[in-house]
């Protein structure tokens, strides 16, 4: 089997990615002003996680890139443990 998410374009703000053993993704976010969140695109798996940021009123380059440093390892843990388990596939495109 081929493995084409390593081509697929990431989505918006997504700053981490990773692939479970059914081939779909997590995906963690970070939009500006909110936390980091993670969600599984396997076809009807509801796993979801988040990690809160700390709150500053500065949302310069610098601030967001040390938020996600300090709230994305323990998120990641919990990702990677789902990667790991979760046989959700994703929903064929064709």
């Amino acid at each position: 089997m081929q493995n084409t998410h390593a081509f697929e374009p990431w989505p918006e703000n997504t700053v981490a990615r990773y692939l479970t053993v059914g081939t779909a993704t997590v995906d963690v976010t970070y939009t500006p002003s909110e936390d980091l969140r993670a969600a599984c695109q396997g076809e009807r798996c509801s796993w979801r996680g988040w990690a809160v940021t700390e709150v500053r009123y500065d949302d310069s380059a610098e601030a967001i890139d040390q938020k996600i440093t300090d709230a994305l390892p323990p998120l990641q843990r919990d990702v990677q443990r789902h990667a790991e388990t979760c046989r959700a596939m994703p929903r064929p495109t064709q």
